[in-house]
């Protein structure tokens, strides 16, 4: 018969693990309020951003207009990759799935001669890299709870001016969408050059790597007219709209703009599924908890009646004895 210490032994220690899981639970609970509503608030203008950059982008092409940040690279020679994931683990399958969505995004690189150079937001990601071996060029840590659009515009900063210089010929981010408390979407997004993510999306970034094509095709189109022309307008009225200064002077200010939104605005979404992928995790443990600490009631209950009854039979025994 086992030993009725071993189970209460048993029973106190997951008892005491469930009190972690279940504050960590809690912890997560309201933490996923805030940057769920910091992630919904900055969709609105991430969509209107990326609506004002397409409008921009094809006026520049019906114009004759050219950004470096816009031309697109018959070949993509060495690339740019930044991934996104979490500074601390117990979120189930949350960094994991990120991480495969980034080997997979690198071994179609590899697969397509070009190098990448990986940018790594987050300690398990950075850890986890290493581990395979991959080398890590920049690394952030301790922001993945609270994004800090100062990174944002750091890591949008030096992409623009590598891939301005030619140092590289793309840019990708690799995150998790929030879609859902329970759902989270590992996407790997085409960010520069940036008139190929205008209209695109998280599905088609992964999409044509091998050839050199981008995965959403640019939104320039249209004979070019000459860049005079469009510079001395005060003002174009484009889609129903006017806009002062010229789309050139436009695009100068708000095509840097764009690429600081869409990491910011990938932060946000990663810590919001962070915490969802948390608060699942930590529920799960502790209802799992519970499960086992009714289990160890239930044995230590029959092994201390057995103990009992045995005790009973002893005396019953000994008593016939006499």
């Amino acid at each position: 018969m086992a030993n009725t210490r071993q189970f209460l032994k048993r029973r106190k220690a997951v008892q005491s693990t469930r009190k972690i899981t279940r504050t960590m639970e809690l912890v997560a609970t309201a933490r996923l309020q805030r940057a769920q509503a910091a992630a919904l608030r900055a969709r609105p203008y991430a969509l209107h951003l990326r609506e004002t950059v397409r409008e921009l982008v094809e006026t520049a092409g019906e114009n004759g207009i050219r950004h470096p940040l816009l031309e697109r690279r018959e070949r993509i020679s060495n690339a740019a990759v930044v991934v996104l994931t979490a500074d601390r683990g117990m979120c189930g399958s949350f960094n994991s799935n990120i991480l495969r969505a980034a080997r997979d995004l690198l071994d179609r690189l590899a697969a397509s001669g070009t190098r990448a150079e990986i940018t790594c937001v987050g300690r398990k990601g950075l850890a986890a890299l290493k581990w395979h071996g991959i080398p890590v060029a920049e690394s952030y840590m301790g922001i993945s709870d609270k994004p800090d659009y100062a990174v944002a515009r750091e890591i949008a900063g030096r992409l623009s001016a590598d891939y301005t210089a030619g140092r590289i010929d793309a840019a990708f981010l690799v995150f998790s969408r929030f879609e859902s408390v329970s759902r989270q979407v590992p996407c790997a997004e085409r960010l520069l050059p940036l008139g190929a993510v205008a209209s695109g999306g998280c599905a088609g970034a992964l999409g044509r790597v091998a050839d050199g094509t981008p995965a959403a095709e640019d939104a320039v189109s249209g004979k070019p007219r000459g860049i005079e022309a469009a510079l001395l307008r005060s003002a174009a009225p484009i889609g129903g709209f006017m806009y002062h200064p010229s789309p050139a002077e436009i695009l100068n200010g708000i095509l840097p703009l764009w690429a600081e939104t869409s990491i910011f605005a990938a932060m946000l979404e990663n810590a919001a599924g962070e915490q969802a992928a948390r608060r699942l995790a930590m529920k799960n443990a502790t209802d799992n908890a519970d499960e086992m600490i009714m289990l160890l009631t239930r044995w230590y209950n029959r092994a201390r009646q057995g103990k009992i009854t045995q005790e009973i039979a002893e005396i019953v025994g000994g008593a016939e004895a006499l």
